[in-house]
């Protein structure tokens, strides 16, 4: 399985087709737009997860910025035809899908705010339509999680091989997954995330889990000249702090913010904390 590492080895291929139904692809990801502000926040989720993550920065910014949502093929709403295991096998898919997206939709000046693997795909989205960005925000992101010589990812060979085989032989793989998002601490207030991940089919986590846990992406960070906000907490089990001070290390333009707070969705069990930062950074980088 090919995984792209730098910007060279990348290139947009003709878009396979995607079934024959006549709504749009905006449609069948299942899009929610509020607002009509100048500058647009576009959120996209993470691994087993849907647009309800977002909810409360709808709630925040809706009345100054156009908001958009979505869910990732094979999660939430997204129309069950639009998954393909071959497409998602690697994260470049979901690139090529929010570049369609934004695309589609006609979006300018988009601060793109990722969630865990949704930053790298944002990313990648970025270095093909730069001129329609503003800036990157991700949330719980990492550009490796696999541990290597000098870099902690988080995650050793053992660790993702017993992952791998829980799910495909369908044994407590939920489990392992709703701990790496949710943490003990907040396991009993986000209730619908884990209800959520029952919902996952197991080839969709089997696919997206090897594309997103055996990629890397260190040497795309820096070609990225946008400016990027880094958030994360300081207790997440799928991306240790030290993965978001390399990022914020190694990204030309980065700024690294640690929220309060346990856990690998602090868009959720922190969100007036992580609001306040994005609200601040939203401001820093504005452009005429």
């Amino acid at each position: 399985m090919k995984r792209h590492t730098s910007v060279s080895d990348f290139s947009v291929r003709p878009e396979p087709a995607l079934g024959a139904s006549a709504a749009t692809f905006a449609e069948r990801s299942a899009v929610r737009v509020y607002g009509d502000g100048e500058r647009t926040l576009l959120f996209a989720h993470g691994f087993c997860c849907t647009q309800r993550v977002f909810e409360a920065q709808v709630r925040a910014f809706r009345d100054s910025h156009r908001v958009v949502t979505y869910d990732l093929a094979g999660f939430g709403e997204a129309d069950a035809s639009l998954w393909s295991a071959r497409r998602y096998a690697t994260l470049e898919g979901y690139a090529l899908d929010l570049v369609r997206l934004i695309e589609e939709l006609g979006l300018r000046r988009v601060t793109f705010v990722g969630a865990s693997m949704s930053a790298m795909t944002g990313l990648i989205a970025s270095t093909i339509c730069p001129e329609r960005f503003d800036a990157l925000v991700f949330v719980a992101g990492s550009p490796r999680y696999l541990d290597d010589d000098g870099y902690v990812g988080g995650f050793d060979r053992a660790f993702l091989d017993a992952f791998y085989a829980m799910v495909n032989g369908r044994a407590r793989w939920r489990d392992a997954v709703r701990d790496m998002l949710l943490g003990e601490a907040a396991a009993v207030t986000l209730e619908d995330v884990a209800q959520g991940v029952d919902c996952v089919l197991p080839d969709v986590v089997r696919v997206v889990g090897q594309a997103i846990f055996e990629a890397d992406f260190r040497a795309w960070l820096p070609h990225c000249t946008l400016p990027v906000l880094v958030t994360q907490t300081r207790a997440d089990a799928a991306v240790p702090e030290a993965v978001g001070r390399y990022l914020a290390s190694t990204l030309v333009n980065a700024r690294l913010e640690l929220l309060p707070g346990v856990g690998h969705l602090p868009m959720r069990t922190e969100p007036e904390a992580f609001n306040a930062a994005l609200r601040a950074f939203m401001a820093r980088s504005s452009r005429s």
